[in-house]
C-alpha cells in the first residue's frame, strides 16, 4: 500500500515520505522492548533451571536436608 502511494507522487516527495517512514520506524521502541523483556525471561528461565536442576542444584540439597531431618526423627522415634 505504501508502496503503491510512493509510485504515485514524484521523485522527491516519494524521498521525503520514504525519509519520513524510516525516522518514524527508528523512534518507535515497542519492539526493542519485547526484544529485552524475552531476554530477561530466558536469563530468569535459566537461572532458575541452574538453581534447582541437576545433582547439585537448589532441589538436591534442601532434599538432602529433609532426609537428614528424617533420618534423625527416625532415630529418636525407634529408640523410645
Amino acid at each position: 500500500m505504501l508502496i503503491n502511494l510512493i509510485r504515485k507522487i514524484d521523485k522527491g516527495n516519494a524521498m521525503k515520505i520514504n525519509n519520513a517512514y524510516l525516522k518514524l520506524l527508528l523512534k518507535d521502541q515497542r519492539g526493542v522492548s519485547s526484544i529485552e523483556y524475552a531476554v530477561l525471561a530466558a536469563i530468569i528461565v535459566g537461572l532458575l533451571v541452574a538453581s534447582f536442576g541437576g545433582a547439585d542444584g537448589l532441589s538436591a540439597i534442601i532434599e538432602q536436608t529433609f532426609e537428614s531431618i528424617k533420618t534423625k526423627i527416625t532415630a529418636l522415634t525407634s529408640g523410645s
